[in-house]
């Protein structure tokens, strides 16, 4: 008995099995095995050391300039904490204030910034105005609304007026510091110096 091969059939046959199985195992050998790794949550994802940041205003005035010793974020935090923070804001390209402290952190999420330890905050003279400065422990300032706010003990000044307090509010578009609490305080007229 003679058995026929059909050629025409079988090539192109035997040419997809060889083809489907190369394509499999090219597939297979190039495949990338992906593991994901968790962090640890108390050790800083991100780490920055002596950094400097600058807002401008429509005009191109200085609005913000924010200055830290090292910056870091833990993993799955919106929380950005700093040390040694400043932040000076401006106002038409002038000084409106300034805050430091040895620690503090910022939110992403809520634009907030906390400044702790050795707070202080100042306000340069202007021309209807004293200096004046405010010392606590602990500060929250949105910078957005120019507001800031402690319910922490604390020092003021104001010209040659100084005081004590628990807790205030600095509202800086309205100009207007605000004492929750008693205050002990002792008051000059800056007028009749």
């Amino acid at each position: 008995m003679k058995i026929r091969w059909h050629y025409g059939l079988a090539f192109p046959l035997i040419l997809a099995v060889v083809l489907g199985g190369l394509s499999a195992w090219l597939g297979r050998i190039s495949e990338i095995q992906t593991e994901e790794v968790q962090l640890n949550p108390d050790e800083p994802q991100y780490w920055m050391g002596g950094m400097e940041g600058k807002r401008f205003d429509e005009q191109g005035n200085l609005q913000e300039h924010f200055t830290a010793t090292e910056a870091f974020q833990l993993p799955n935090s919106k929380d950005v904490h700093f040390r040694s923070p400043k932040l000076d804001v401006h106002q038409q390209g002038k000084p409106a204030y300034q805050v430091k402290g040895k620690e503090g952190l910022y939110n992403t999420d809520t634009r907030v910034a906390v400044f702790q330890k050795e707070v202080l905050l100042t306000k340069p003279a202007d021309a209807t105005h004293p200096a004046g400065t405010v010392k606590t422990e602990f500060i929250h300032v949105d910078t957005q609304i120019q507001f800031a706010q402690t319910e922490h003990p604390v020092e003021f000044t104001y010209g040659q007026s100084h005081g004590s307090s628990v807790g205030i509010t600095y509202d800086h578009t309205k100009g207007l510091l605000n004492f929750p609490s008693k205050v002990k305080a002792t008051i000059y007229d800056a007028k009749n110096l």
